[in-house]
Formats: structure tokens, C-alpha cells, sequence
């Protein structure tokens, strides 16, 4: 017998409660790596105009800058590129729906690497770098890491062995942006406290650091499933 009460009949027609299916690690690595992305963006831009535009004003900064003009630019043009550049390398709609524009990118990003890389340790051998011997050091082991990181990530790429390209890449983005990563804390007084051997010493902790970026990676995403809100 069919039920008479309108509420009964209007249960009997409504469909069972629908559970939205768990969010995978996929969603929430995606959700990160926007907020990733985003924050990065930022600390470069406040890198930017509160550490490196000021430079231009110092009389000191703004004679060795002309004094190494020829080196000083070029490692500068080559380094920006790399630094826009890398975030597109690491687009999976950009290699899923153009490959070969994909690859086009990754050469032009090694190759402003390989150009950035070298001048900037060439740039600390000139006479009147007002630098320490240890700050000289420490140029040669960042641009050294972000040289090898990128050859290797290059050299896996040709022969097709793309797991461990992906990994050597992020190294050396990694190392890209270890230039932000080692000035976004000067606004705040205690780093600048530090000195310039505790900037040199903070260089060569950041790349260390950034060469195990991918062991890092690997457990961030260490939410597998989250549960799906309701829907009614």
C-alpha cells in the first residue's frame, strides 16, 4: 500500500544522503603547492624592492656594480629568467597538454642557469669584491650546487629517466631560489645582527638545505585521505 502522509511520500521520493568521496593526497598537494607558489611569489617581490633596489641608491654598492657591469648584469638578466622560468617547469597541465613547449623551457632554464652560475662566482675573484674570503666560499658552493643539480636533472632528462629528473630539478630550483630564501628575513632586525659571516654561513645552510628539498617534499602531502564534507 502506498504511503498517504505527504511526508512519508516525500521520503519515500528524496534519494539517500550522498557522501562526497574522500579528497586524496592529490587534491591537498595541489591545494599546497598553490599556497607554495603564492608565497614565494611574494617573498621575491618584497626581496625585490626592500633588499635589492635599495642597493642602487648606496654610493659603495652602486661603484662595484658598475665596476663589474659586464658580469654583474648578465648574471643578473640569466638569474631572474631562471627564477621566472623554473615555476613553469613544474606544471603537470603544462607537460600533460604541451610536452614539447615543456622541453623548450628546460633548455632555456639550464642555459640561464649555466650563464648565472659561473659569473657569479667569476664576479667574487675581482679585486675590489668587498667581501670576505668566507663569503667567497660560500658563492662557490651556492652557484657549484645549483650548477651540478642542474646538469644532472638535465642529463637524467635525456636518457629518459624522468623520476630522478623530476628530483634533480627540484634541487635546483631549490638553489634557485636560495637568493630569495637568504634575504627574505632582512626586515627583520636580529638577521641583520648577524653579520656578514652569518649571511655567508646562512647562504651555505640554505643550500644544503635546499639539495634534500625532495626528501622534504616527499612527506608534506602526508595526509593520504581527508574526508569530504556531506551532501545533502
Amino acid at each position: 500500500m502506498k504511503p498517504t502522509n505527504p511526508e512519508a511520500l516525500k521520503a519515500s521520493t528524496e534519494s539517500p544522503r550522498q557522501f562526497r568521496p574522500y579528497r586524496t593526497s592529490l587534491d591537498v598537494g595541489r591545494r599546497f603547492s598553490y599556497t607554495m607558489w603564492t608565497m614565494m611569489a611574494l617573498a621575491t617581490i618584497s626581496v625585490t624592492f626592500y633588499s635589492e633596489v635599495p642597493l642602487l641608491h648606496q654610493p659603495q654598492e652602486r661603484a662595484v656594480l658598475h665596476d663589474l657591469r659586464w658580469i654583474l648584469i648578465p648574471h643578473a638578466l640569466a638569474g631572474t629568467a631562471a627564477l621566472i622560468l623554473g615555476p613553469f617547469q613544474f606544471s603537470t597541465k603544462l607537460r600533460g597538454r604541451n610536452p614539447a613547449l615543456h622541453r623548450i623551457v628546460g633548455r632555456f632554464y639550464v642555459i640561464c642557469v649555466l650563464i648565472a652560475a659561473p659569473l657569479a662566482i667569476l664576479s667574487t675573484t675581482y679585486a675590489r669584491y668587498p667581501k670576505a674570503t668566507y663569503f667567497k666560499i660560500a658563492i662557490a658552493i651556492q652557484a657549484t650546487a645549483w650548477m651540478v643539480s642542474t646538469a644532472v636533472g638535465f642529463t637524467l632528462a635525456v636518457r629518459r629517466r624522468i623520476a630522478s629528473h623530476r628530483k634533480w630539478m627540484i634541487r635546483s630550483y631549490a638553489v634557485t631560489f636560495t637568493f630569495v630564501a637568504t634575504r627574505m628575513f632582512q626586515p627583520i632586525p636580529a638577521w641583520n645582527h648577524l653579520g656578514r659571516f652569518g649571511f655567508a654561513s646562512a647562504i651555505v645552510c640554505f643550500t644544503l638545505l635546499a639539495l634534500i628539498t625532495p626528501q622534504i617534499a616527499s612527506v608534506l602531502p602526508g595526509i593520504r585521505k581527508v574526508p569530504g564534507k556531506i551532501a545533502a
